[in-house]
């Protein structure tokens, strides 16, 4: 008879991944919702009127702050994905040795396809970043060229 410390510490050793998928997820809320927020303003801003070249920058901007917000929101169910397939792999080894089922490699494989889930959430994020550095660029590129037409400081005198 196993003793029932060695399933419970058997059965919780995904925990770590659990963990790391958790923190993921609470990172890429968080990103999520600053990047909703950084759409509702240039929103405001296109709605509210402004110079013509900073409307073409922001018309420039928003496709991509929304591809981003999707790119973020696949991540996440992605996440869940693996968060799922951690606690079946935690119940797995819990079954699996307490003889309730003879399937050895269960875990081992939803262990590894949890694996493979999270790779292609930071793959994703990554792409995402790419797209992030794209609209600060044109964000930044229109200030720049704003300041570039402001009168020079003019001698005092």
């Amino acid at each position: 008879m196993l003793a029932a410390n060695t399933i419970i510490t058997d059965s919780l050793a995904p925990a770590v991944a659990i963990s790391g998928i958790g923190l993921l997820i609470f990172g890429l809320n968080n990103r999520i919702m600053s990047t909703a927020t950084r759409v509702r303003e240039l929103n405001r801003e296109l709605r509210q009127g402004s110079e013509p070249e900073r409307i073409s920058n922001i018309r420039q901007q928003i496709p991509l702050f929304v591809k981003r917000a999707y790119l973020i929101r696949n991540a996440i169910f992605i996440l869940f994905g693996a968060l799922g397939m951690m606690v079946f792999t935690a119940l797995a080894i819990a079954m699996a040795k307490l003889h309730y089922v003879e399937w050895p490699m269960v875990p081992v494989w939803t262990f590894l396809g949890g694996l493979v889930l999270m790779m292609l959430a930071v793959i994703i994020e990554a792409y995402e970043t790419i797209l992030n550095l794209k609209t600060l660029t044109l964000d930044v590129s229109h200030s720049m060229a704003a300041s570039d037409n402001t009168p020079d400081d003019q001698p005092n005198g």
